[in-house]
């Protein structure tokens, strides 16, 4: 199951870039897997666009990941997992969120009544920078993050955990751990670390986009992301 895959940031008026690396979780960032590029682009007053690429360490794109965000608030999201060759996508409209699979030789569909706030990693940074008084305080919040190969929403509960000094900076802590027991057997909590400078995350330890190959088949992924530059504002 496939749940954060990538987290983006929240962002100005001018397009924006951003960068990582994504490691093996047990190998003290020496063992890299992935790389990361994100491009976020205004559309609207209020309105961006996103598009992110993993690309293994051959430079080959493992996966596409494409959103639409209104005022923190998801309105499209699709991803091509090009390792196992499956598409992706859901739209938020009238009140109902409209999932779309294709994969393994199969289509489907599915929808639902939206029920809370809907993440994706999309708009996980918007809504973190938008409730960052009531998460600063230690306040959790529920939410529903959007499973593209479950086609439902799960339920997860954000909130604080501590903080720390890294870098001369002070990091807030985030743990989001599902609400489900039966998810939470089959995820682990996932751990993010946001500056309080300027609001951005920068550390990310859990379930990530791309997969691995053992014994021959594709395996869910939990990986280290270090966020490797600072964002960086590109003239339109």
């Amino acid at each position: 199951m496939l749940l954060v895959a990538l987290l983006f940031p929240v962002f100005g008026f001018a397009q924006q870039t951003l960068n990582a690396n994504l490691y093996d979780l047990k190998s003290n960032q020496q063992k890299k897997l992935f790389t990361l590029d994100i491009a976020v682009t205004p559309t609207d007053v209020g309105a961006f666009s996103t598009l992110a690429q993993y690309r293994d360490l051959e430079g080959k794109v493992a996966v596409t990941e494409t959103g639409y965000v209104k005022e923190a608030e998801i309105q499209r999201y699709e991803i091509q997992q090009n390792q196992t060759g499956e598409v992706g996508r859901f739209r938020v409209e009238n009140g109902r969120i409209y999932f779309e699979y294709e994969g393994k030789g199969k289509k489907k569909t599915s929808d639902e009544k939206v029920s809370g706030f809907v993440l994706s990693t999309s708009n996980f940074n918007a809504f973190v920078a938008k409730n960052w008084e009531p998460l600063s305080q230690g306040k959790a919040l529920d939410v529903r993050f959007a499973v593209w190969d479950r086609l439902e929403t799960v339920g997860f509960t954000l909130q604080k955990r501590g903080e720390m000094e890294k870098d001369g900076e002070k990091w807030m802590e985030l743990r989001m751990k599902p609400t489900s027991f039966v998810i939470a057997a089959l995820v682990d909590p996932i751990h993010l670390w946001y500056s309080h400078a300027d609001k951005q995350l920068r550390l990310m330890k859990g379930r990530v986009a791309p997969k691995q190959l053992h014994n021959g088949k594709w395996k869910d992924l939990d990986a280290e992301v270090i966020y490797t530059k600072a964002q960086k504002t590109v003239s339109k």
